[in-house]
């Protein structure tokens, strides 16, 4: 029972569905939300009226804990259950620490749910979560492709111009996560002071001042979070420091804009999970439509979300001699948008500026505001002129 005598609202956080069926058993009679990643339950905070989260036996490690915290940042005082499948020290002095307001282990029970909701019943007593969880997230846009080449960063800093222009820029971010060869910086005209390796060289003490003082400033006011300066400062950033940064950037920016390496290791796969949007760019060859269905295949596996991903081809053109129709349904994906083939391009890269603001009335800049266009919602009118619509690319 809630503090008022009703039923709690409570946010179910866990990617083992057998967990949360059995446990939503358990809290029949209370409004029971899910979400499989600590992303979506942020989401969920925002969105609903929740009033306590129990965070499922995925989470009941150190890195866990520390990721289940990223909760407090959209709903500081929320109370917070850790399930755990055996107690173990380290865990709890971690979750004490997070600021988590119980533990218990599995199996639960009726009486276990009751105890914890119980001693939660006693804390909302002085603290109106009604008041305290409203907050606004931004919106995180990742792109990815899994062939070098194939167009990512191009379209990385002309999907976050475009939103520049129509919007706030500096409500629009850049995080280059390409940690290696990251080239947001040299795509953009932009001098970085720091980098993400600064970032978590001070992770400990990091809070939004600080973090803002690292970020670079586009001339267009758009902010800028650089890639290491030399691929062997990548060691120094872990997928913590990723992970924390987005959480924090999300807070702070309205658009964030994450530019990806062209592989599938544990710091992509991190982004990817905290993505409400992927756009997978897949250039016009065979060899980047096979790299592409290996990186597909492989986030079916894990339970990827499917509907994050748009589907975007880059250098359409009629001399491609590939069925688009074929590619579709080997990839088990409709493409959203696609980008044509123009020389402009890599003038546009080669001068520092991406296409839709040196080229913007251009046939590809078109394209590229197009791509923006699946990252913005449904009811976003673009201010400029009269498009043609369908899929007619070939021209």
């Amino acid at each position: 029972m809630a503090a008022d005598g009703g039923t709690f609202s409570v946010l179910l956080v866990d990617a083992d569905d057998g967990f949360v069926d059995d446990t939503r058993a358990l809290l029949d009679g209370n409004k029971v939300y899910t979400a499989r990643n600590i992303t979506d339950a942020q989401r969920r905070l925002v969105e609903e009226g929740i009033e306590v989260a129990i965070v499922g036996p995925s989470f009941a490690h150190e890195a866990g804990v520390a990721e289940s915290s990223l909760l407090f940042d959209v709903q500081p005082s929320l109370p917070v259950v850790l399930v755990t499948e055996a107690m173990n020290t380290d865990v709890l002095r971690a979750a004490l620490r997070a600021g988590i307001k119980d533990v218990i282990e599995t199996p639960l029970t009726i009486p276990k749910v009751e105890d914890a909701l119980g001693i939660v019943s006693q804390l909302q007593q002085v603290v109106d979560s009604k008041v305290a969880r409203r907050a606004k997230i931004g919106k995180v846009v990742t792109i990815m492709s899994p062939k070098g080449g194939a167009g990512k960063t191009m379209t990385t800093v002309n999907v976050a111009l475009s939103l520049a222009q129509w919007g706030d820029p500096s409500r629009v971010v850049i995080l280059d996560a390409d940690l290696q060869f990251g080239d947001v910086c040299i795509s953009l005209q932009v001098d970085p002071r720091h980098t993400i390796v600064d970032v978590a060289r001070d992770i400990d003490k990091l809070d939004e001042p600080l973090l803002d003082s690292l970020l670079a400033r586009h001339a267009s006011g758009m902010r800028v979070l650089s890639a290491p300066l030399e691929p062997s400062l990548a060691d120094e950033i872990s997928t913590q420091v990723v992970v924390k940064t987005i959480g924090m950037l999300k807070r702070m920016f309205e658009y964030i804009i994450i530019d990806t390496a062209p592989f599938l290791d544990e710091p992509v796969l991190s982004i990817l999970e905290r993505s409400d949007i992927v756009l997978l760019v897949v250039d016009m060859d065979l060899p980047s439509v096979k790299n592409a269905k290996l990186a597909l295949d492989t986030l079916r596996l894990i339970k990827f979300p499917f509907e994050k991903i748009r589907l975007v081809l880059n250098r359409v053109n009629s001399k491609a001699r590939l069925d688009i129709d074929e590619m579709e349904r080997s990839l088990g994906l409709e493409v959203q948008a696609a980008i044509s083939s123009d020389k402009l391009v890599p003038r546009a890269v080669n001068e520092g500026e991406p296409v839709v603001s040196l080229y913007a009335r251009s046939r590809v800049a078109r394209d590229l505001r197009s791509v923006a266009r699946l990252v913005v919602d449904e009811d976003f009118e673009e201010p400029t002129e009269e498009e043609p619509k369908g899929r007619r690319w070939f021209r």
